[in-house]
């Protein structure tokens, strides 16, 4: 997570999530009929509102099978190293999504090179006192989570657990990248990133949702693109998103985006 600055909050975003037109081909290149109608989002933003460096623009669809995000994205200057999915991918530039249920986040980071890392946070109260965390996946004493939050008394209600190990069934990932990442002597364009997660696999995050799940249903999803800057020598990372993202002793998911599922 980093240590990050505690963010003005921000009124929750809604966002219509329409039904899939055609079978979404998960290639990176949103070229389906169904991407050409999703409404984007607007030009992502930092913490405070004001408009990313490089444009950002997001769109959603599901269907029975999945909930599909497709990400455009500019970039003069690509920049990954990691080639294999592992924790370091989030050191690269990287788009993020996380999905939010009762007592638990999903964390997902893609580079350009398609690497990506997963993580489920669980919040201890929620680790204590429900069936779904107690299963081998979640087993502390096995799996060694870092424990976040919780360093002084007011903020003992953040403290959770942060599992590097669980992953989320079937998920798919396509990126296609306008220029190569690996040469520093060119301008590049940019890249696009498109994502299925199954409803089985998010079955972890329903809440009281049936899976799959109904047209009317609500779910909370972060969107978020962290991008490496290298200015004057001092590399750094810039967070832009989709809506400007409230951190307080970490993300709090309930100033993720609301994603209402609709029939059309």
């Amino acid at each position: 997570m980093g240590s990050e600055t505690p963010m003005t909050a921000t009124k929750t975003v809604k966002y219509l999530c329409p039904r899939a037109l055609d079978t979404v081909v998960v290639d990176g290149r949103l070229d389906e009929a169904s991407w050409r109608r999703a409404a984007r989002s607007p030009r992502f933003s930092d913490h405070t509102g004001a408009r990313a460096l490089f444009d950002t623009e997001a769109a959603m669809v599901w269907d029975d099978r999945g909930l599909y995000i497709g990400l455009w994205m500019e970039d003069r200057d690509i920049q990954a190293t990691q080639v294999e999915s592992a924790h370091e991918v989030r050191q690269d530039s990287h788009v993020g999504v996380l999905v939010t249920g009762p007592g638990a986040y999903y964390d997902l980071a893609v580079n350009p090179l398609g690497a990506t890392s997963e993580m489920v946070y669980v919040w201890k109260e929620a680790y204590r006192d429900d069936d779904r965390f107690h299963v081998p996946e979640f087993d502390l004493a096995v799996h060694r989570p870092e424990v976040l939050g919780g360093h002084t008394r007011t903020e003992i209600r953040a403290m959770r657990w942060a599992f590097s190990d669980w992953k989320l069934p079937g998920l798919q990932v396509g990126v296609q990248v306008d220029s190569d990442p690996k040469r520093r002597d060119r301008v590049d364009r940019g890249w696009t990133v498109e994502l299925a997660f199954p409803w089985e696999g998010l079955g972890l995050l329903a809440d009281a949702q049936s899976i799959p799940p109904a047209a009317g249903d609500v779910w909370h999803v972060g969107l978020l693109r962290r991008q490496v800057i290298d200015q004057r020598g001092h590399r750094w990372q810039a967070t832009w998103s989709w809506q400007p993202l409230v951190l307080v002793d970490g993300r709090m998911p309930e100033t993720h985006l609301e994603l209402e599922l609709a029939d059309s």
